[in-house]
């Protein structure tokens, strides 16, 4: 009678694994041990589909589930689960089958064998799929205290297909891919047919799996202005505030994933990150914004007023250099996955901020002032995996030279000027300058201005060559330069000087071309273009060097202060000789009306 039921168990399960998904692939004729009881060892090839191409070092972690044996007296197959998939699924409590039948019959149902599969598909995983049973099998595995092996190197793929030649049994396979995340999955081999009646007669047939995840991207785009167009790069002025933006897709962990985190770094060179301005904002797969998600307080979600839906963020500042970290843990199950519907809301997430340009900035290196936001996740089974993307910041510098009547001159040491700009309002902005030990000077960031202990110049004052650098001037902004201070022995020129730079086309970062002009007098009125009729044209080039592509050079010149004759000559002499004749002249006049008065 045991053997009877034992029998009749068997075939229960051979009925299960009925195939009504196709023809097998690489089926061949069943041949197995003579001695009743040993693991049927007959092999298949078995297929896993919609293998992206761009899926980077792809590897497939495999573990058997289920193995076979076959009874020749009986003509039938046994299915048992193997040691360590049973102590993961069955048990008297805390497991999810009291029975190793109940646990095989769903595997055999989720595999695809009965031809339903699981969420209506007809083989392998769905993208909305989160079986109990794969994940508890793969978070079995990822616990360290449970040694499971998985199977050798045994996957192989060409183009968008992945196969392996597997015996009959179940199999949970873990994808893995480094600018990948992936759902786990379960393929079989079982066998194609219910009324054999000898062992010839048997076929193993394979039921493969569709792989199913989406790619780990990030895109850092940057802007100059808050509603602008974002791009790899922008240019700005020190002082300035650009606006950033950092493109996230979601990644789809397993329900039973242990961590389930994604973290963004964002590193901003020369730049200081405003924290207050950080929001995060989910869109689903139409591009659709949800509700922007709330800053994480503190909370674990074990709180009874713990955060449905928020972030933790931290912003460290070295050496000019803020690192942003944006982490998404412990929120997973409550924002980006849907365990009733099992759905994934969210596609993507988009973290904005504003972030200032600070004098430190370097005015023009391969990489400009660049900020690098690098995504990195990490989930059972899985190592941590990264995916970078970088923007870039660029600034603008001036040389600028005071020459004595004009540019074949000599140069005029201690001239000061002042330089401002107008703003939307049409107010006219003065730039304030901090020095640098190289002689040159920065505009000065918010930090240096509310530095006391730093020296702001308004005035900016040439070298001992007649040289002048500043750096940290935006492009297609009109800038202005007016003396403040002429050399000693030169006239002041009154003249307003007009500048403007155009960034390249072709090569972010570089000037293209250079507008200058000289004005006797200047009105604002929104346009230097509408002045035609006062201005000159004021010599202006773009340096040709590579490493100063970035910098404009200006000459400026100042008409020298008719001059007395020189000292020691014969005409100083002889006005020096006059004035002194007058003086004795005048007090002999004074001495004799006096004697004329006391005799009086």
């Amino acid at each position: 009678m045991k053997r009877m039921w034992k029998k009749m168990a068997a075939l229960l399960m051979m009925m299960a694994m009925v195939l009504v998904m196709g023809t097998a692939a690489g089926a061949e004729t069943l041949s197995v041990d003579s001695n009743d009881g040993n693991k049927v060892t007959n092999t298949t090839s078995v297929s896993i589909t919609s293998v992206p191409n761009d899926a980077a070092n792809l590897s497939y972690s495999t573990y058997q589930v289920i193995y076979a044996t076959y009874d020749s007296t009986s003509n039938s197959f046994e299915w048992y689960l193997t040691d360590w998939a049973k102590s993961a699924l069955v048990g008297d409590s805390g497991k999810l089958y009291t029975t190793e039948l109940a646990a095989l019959t769903d595997i055999f149902a989720l595999t695809g064998s009965d031809g339903t599969g699981l969420e209506g598909q007809s083989q392998g995983t769905s993208t909305t799929e989160q079986n109990t049973i794969v994940n508890t099998l793969a978070a079995y595995i990822a616990d360290s205290t449970n040694a499971v092996s998985a199977i050798g190197t045994i996957w192989s793929t060409s183009g968008t297909t992945s196969s392996a030649t597997l015996a009959v049994g179940a199999y949970l396979v873990i994808p893995s891919a480094t600018n990948m995340s992936f759902l786990n999955m379960l393929v079989s081999v079982d066998v194609s047919g219910t009324t054999e009646t000898s062992a010839s007669d048997w076929t193993p047939t394979s039921h493969g799996a569709v792989l199913k995840g989406n790619k780990l991207t990030i895109e850092k785009t940057v802007s100059d202005t808050e509603n602008g167009t974002y791009g790899a790069s922008a240019d700005t002025q020190i002082g300035a505030t650009v606006y950033y933006q950092v493109k996230v897709n979601v990644p789809k962990f397993a329900a039973n994933d242990s961590e389930k985190s994604f973290t963004v770094v964002d590193v901003a060179n020369n730049l200081k990150i405003d924290s207050t301005s950080v929001v995060v904002t989910p869109y689903d797969s139409s591009d659709k914004a949800g509700t922007a998600l709330t800053l994480y307080n503190g909370k674990t979600d074990s709180d009874s007023n713990a955060l449905t839906a928020g972030y933790a963020l931290n912003v460290s500042t070295s050496n000019n250099t803020d690192t942003m970290t944006v982490t998404f843990t412990g929120y997973y199950d409550n924002v980006f996955y849907n365990s009733s519907a099992k759905t994934y809301p969210y596609e993507y997430v988009i973290i904005s901020y504003e972030a200032e340009l600070l004098s430190s900035a370097v005015t023009y290196t391969s990489n400009g002032n660049d900020n690098t936001a690098t995504l990195t996740y990490d989930y059972d089974n899985h190592t941590s995996n990264t995916a970078s993307s970088k923007a870039t910041v660029y600034t603008y510098a001036l040389d600028l030279t005071k020459y004595g009547a004009n540019t074949s001159g000599t140069t005029l040491a201690n001239a000061s000027f002042k330089i401002y700009y107008y703003d939307n309002s049409g107010t006219a902005k003065y730039l304030r300058f901090i020095k640098n030990t190289d002689g040159s000077f920065s505009v000065a960031d918010s930090t240096d201005e509310a530095d006391s202990t730093v020296t702001k110049y308004d005035a900016v004052t040439t070298t001992l060559t007649g040289t002048l650098t500043l750096t940290g001037l935006d492009d297609d902004v009109d800038y202005f330069i007016v003396e403040s201070v002429a050399p000693s022995g030169y006239s002041l020129n009154t003249n307003i000087l007009n500048f403007k730079i155009a960034e390249s086309s072709t090569a972010a970062g570089t000037i293209d071309a250079v507008t200058s002009y000289e004005y006797a007098a200047y009105t604002y009125s929104g346009s230097n273009t509408a002045l035609s009729s006062d201005k000159t044209t004021w010599t202006a080039a773009k340096e040709t060097t590579t490493t100063n592509s970035a910098k404009l050079t200006l000459s400026v010149t100042d008409t020298k202060i008719a001059a007395l004759p020189a000292t020691g000559s014969i005409g100083i002499i002889v006005f020096t000789i006059a004035g002194v004749a007058i003086m004795i002249l005048a007090l002999v006049l004074i001495n004799s009306g006096k004697n004329k008065a006391k005799k009086a």
